[in-house]
């Protein structure tokens, strides 16, 4: 990997994935599902895919909605 952001977010994967291995069955489903979904996410950025939470995260942060 030469580009920081990437090494960035294969080391955040590793993590996530590394905490679901370390949660283990006693972990929960949930903590577990949810470790997941932190490596995945990490992978997405990695790959360029935009997701629809992405998107709402950008449009309530940067734009006024509902005031």
């Amino acid at each position: 990997m030469t580009r920081e952001r990437h090494r960035i977010a294969l080391r955040e994967a590793g993590a996530a994935l590394d905490g679901a291995v370390r949660l283990g069955p006693q972990g929960g489903e949930e903590l577990v599902a949810e470790q997941i979904r932190l490596a995945t996410r990490a992978l997405e950025r990695l790959t360029g895919r935009i997701g629809v939470e992405d998107i709402l995260d950008v449009i309530f942060r940067d734009f006024c909605i509902g005031k």
